[in-house]
């Protein structure tokens, strides 16, 4: 229990130094603007993917599940919803030979953008307002090292390509738990060291903003040409831009992300966003959400016919996961 007592004495003093730090960006011009809430007659649409994997003896496993929406609104309310390609779509397999567990994750997570960029085509071309569920672009962790894998890294990036070519203006990427710190790099200047390594940007504007407001247009990073992952995606990573607004009383801050100074969009989501004062998040992308969650009992019909199939003889479980004792 004493280090749990020390612990906690350290976490409260990073968040006095952390209030302390927001007293000094609450006295920055500029960095707030207030939100323009935006009548709703519009359709919005938004994608999912939710993913599960398991290691065989001879190969890996994911199973996948996709889901588009849109919904569209008439005088601030819903007025019709369509699912696509249906309310309860199937579930995907993909068999890959061995990795390595970062391999493993990399590829996973490619397959799931795949998965959701390409269905995110066909939703966006059906209403006036994209959501993705996370950031626009790929993260520095799904760039793989592997050659062997690059291939399938290209053909995702040419999927972000003809998504941002076809659709840049009504694009918007929605985080709701993001770890970025690209506020505090924009600020470095006037915080706290112990702040920048312990906190991120929601965690920091969380005391900063009220509801109503959002912080000024950033972009999304620094220098887009030297960024691992954007440097892929010139020219239209270069007008990719974040903004973080307070839309819920009791909730954090949720991270935007879209392109150019686009306002509109901005206040399109804090009206979608402040239908809940202690969970600010779009309804839309929570419906998505819930529809894409992959049933137990599927991945269990999954795995019990690929491990009873004739003639498969290297489809069983790991010994990690199959011990006999536990």
């Amino acid at each position: 229990m004493e280090n749990v007592r020390e612990l906690i004495g350290e976490l409260q003093r990073v968040e006095k130094t952390r209030i302390e730090c927001a007293e000094r960006l609450n006295e920055v011009g500029g960095l707030k603007l207030e939100c323009t809430p935006n009548d709703l007659n519009l359709r919005v649409g938004a994608v999912d993917t939710s993913i599960v994997s398991q290691e065989f003896h001879a190969f890996d496993l994911i199973i996948t599940k996709t889901v588009g929406v849109v919904f569209e609104y008439r005088d601030g309310k819903l007025y019709k919803h369509e699912y696509i390609p249906s309310p309860f779509p199937a579930e995907n397999v993909h068999t890959h030979g061995s990795m390595d567990l970062l391999e493993l994750s990399q590829y996973r997570n490619i397959v799931r953008l795949k998965e959701e960029i390409g269905l995110a085509h066909k939703v966006a071309g059906m209403c006036d307002l994209m959501l993705i569920d996370g950031s626009l672009a790929p993260l520095p962790g799904d760039r793989p090292a592997n050659k062997d894998m690059r291939g399938e890294y290209d053909e995702l990036l040419g999927l972000y390509m003809q998504l941002f070519e076809r659709h840049e203006q009504k694009l918007a990427g929605v985080v709701k738990d993001s770890r970025s710190k690209r506020v505090m790099e924009e600020y470095g200047a006037i915080l706290d060291a112990s702040v920048m390594a312990n906190s991120t940007d929601s965690t920091l504007l969380d005391m900063v903003l009220k509801k109503g407001e959002r912080t000024k247009t950033l972009t999304y990073s620094k220098d887009a040409k030297t960024n691992p992952v954007l440097k892929d995606l010139l020219p239209y990573s270069e007008r990719l831009n974040v903004s973080y607004i307070k839309a819920g009383r009791n909730d954090r801050p949720v991270r935007i992300e879209f392109f150019g100074e686009n306002s509109d969009i901005v206040n399109t989501l804090y009206s979608l966003c402040a239908i809940n004062d202690n969970y600010s998040y779009p309804a839309v992308l929570i419906d998505v959400d819930l529809r894409a969650l992959i049933d137990p009992k599927a991945v269990e019909r999954i795995y019990h016919e690929i491990e009873i199939a004739p003639f498969l003889k290297d489809s069983r479980l790991l010994r990690r996961n199959s011990r006999p004792f536990r």
